[in-house]
Parts: structure tokens; C-alpha cells; sequence
């Protein structure tokens, strides 16, 4: 899951692995924040990695409220590939396997260079 950020003035929605992965983490600043007079009202979804805050604008911007969560990791992401990585991964791999086979034909004989490429 990418992290998935949705900003007003007044509400402030992330959802992120580490929401989702990390609740007795993401529950102990929930309970911070609670505390501060700015914020209004938190809603955690846990199953969904998700919490909405909603917040007086005049006391607290988005932008650092944004910058609590970035220090608590709740932003971090996933180091999964994407597919669009994997597949320039996987194309890169045939052509280097291809332009060696190539090479390797050239160089000692074809039927040499197949043997060396089954291995």
C-alpha cells in the first residue's frame, strides 16, 4: 500500500502500512494528540491503516501536523517494487542475458557459448 495523504484546512487523513502494521505505536501518539487543544477529534481505522484528524485550524496547520506524523514514521512506506519496477528489472536481466549469448557466440562459437549459457 502506498501512503495516501487527503488534506483540508480543518482534516487531516493518512493511511499507510505503517498505520495498519503498527497500532500499538500509532494508538500511543493518537493519545498525545488528543491531549493537544488544537485537535478535535481522532478517528483510527486499524484494519484499514487509516486516521482522520480533524483540528482548529487557527491553533495547528495541516503541515505540522503532518510533520508529527512524518516523525513518527506513520508516512513510511513499504519497500515493495512497484510493477513497473519490477518489470524494467526483469527486461533489463533478458537484455544483458541476450547481448551476452550474443557476444559469447561471437567470441568462442555458438555451439560453445550454449553451453556456458544453460549452465
Amino acid at each position: 500500500m502506498n501512503c495516501y495523504i487527503h488534506k483540508t484546512d480543518k482534516r487531516l487523513r493518512v493511511r499507510s502500512d505503517f498505520i495498519r502494521k503498527n497500532p500499538l505505536e500509532v494508538a500511543k501518539l493518537i493519545e498525545q494528540l488528543e491531549e493537544v487543544d488544537a485537535v478535535q477529534h481522532i478517528k483510527h481505522q486499524k484494519y484499514a491503516g487509516s486516521v482522520a484528524i480533524t483540528f482548529d485550524d487557527q491553533e495547528i496547520s495541516c503541515d505540522d501536523l503532518l510533520e508529527i506524523l512524518q516523525s513518527h514514521q506513520w508516512l513510511q512506506e513499504e519497500g515493495k517494487s512497484s510493477f513497473v519496477e519490477s518489470a524494467v528489472v526483469a527486461g533489463t536481466k533478458t537484455l544483458v542475458k541476450g547481448i551476452t549469448g550474443i557476444a559469447l557466440s561471437r567470441l568462442v562459437g555458438p555451439s560453445i557459448s550454449r553451453v556456458i549459457m544453460s549452465v
